[in-house]
């Protein structure tokens, strides 16, 4: 049986369904990267609280936000989120993010860790945490057992956990701009044999 597109669907027949079948709402499903591109980009809030149900992608990049809307838990079909370039430095750990989300992009933030909230997030398959200040990729890595893409660039790494190598599909960790040993280098590939790792030039300093 082909799976109809929920977003695309929406927009085609939306009237139709207001007016013959009443307040039927879209069921709950992951969607595929194809279905998302068809999804409308809801950027603010306010737009989004008119039809939560219809959002699965949210923009709320160069907000100067210092923390995340706690609205968030009305969208529960939500599966990208984008927060980058605000002024994030954690996230409230009363926050409640929708169980579908597939994607969340927290760079140019000033977070130190990866917050510990993210580890919650079952379905996640795309973290960006580019240009923050983090210091490590914990062990708690490891609960994110449907990543896929880790782009963790021009952070402040010090290291990479060992439970990284049970990441087992993950495709892609973005390390670039991070001045990593030819040995520390070594180290993390040997960890991630499947996955295409991505370093800049390795610097002299020993590990």
């Amino acid at each position: 049986m082909i799976r109809k597109n929920p977003c695309k669907s929406y927009l085609r027949i939306k009237i139709f369904i207001l007016l013959l079948l009443g307040n039927i709402s879209i069921s709950s499903q992951l969607l595929s990267k194809e279905s998302l591109d068809t999804c409308k980009v809801f950027k603010t809030i306010e737009s989004a609280k008119k039809n939560p149900k219809a959002v699965y992608i949210l923009d709320l990049s160069k907000r100067k936000l210092h923390s995340i809307p706690k609205e968030i838990t009305l969208f529960e079909n939500l599966q990208v989120l984008k927060l980058s370039k605000n002024k994030l430095s954690e996230i409230d750990s009363s926050i409640s993010f929708p169980l579908f989300l597939q994607e969340i992009n927290l760079s140019r933030n000033k977070l130190k860790l990866i917050p510990i909230k993210v580890f919650s997030m079952k379905n996640l398959k795309r973290l960006i945490l580019n240009q923050n200040m983090i210091t490590n990729i914990s062990d708690e890595i490891i609960e994110l057992q449907n990543l896929v893409y880790l782009d963790m660039w021009s952070n402040n790494l010090s290291g990479v956990t060992n439970n990284i190598k049970f990441l087992t599909k993950l495709e892609t960790l973005d390390l670039r701009v991070i001045m990593f040993s030819n040995k520390e280098k070594d180290r993390i590939k040997s960890l991630l044999p499947n996955t295409k790792v991505h370093f800049s030039n390795s610097c002299n300093c020993g590990y």
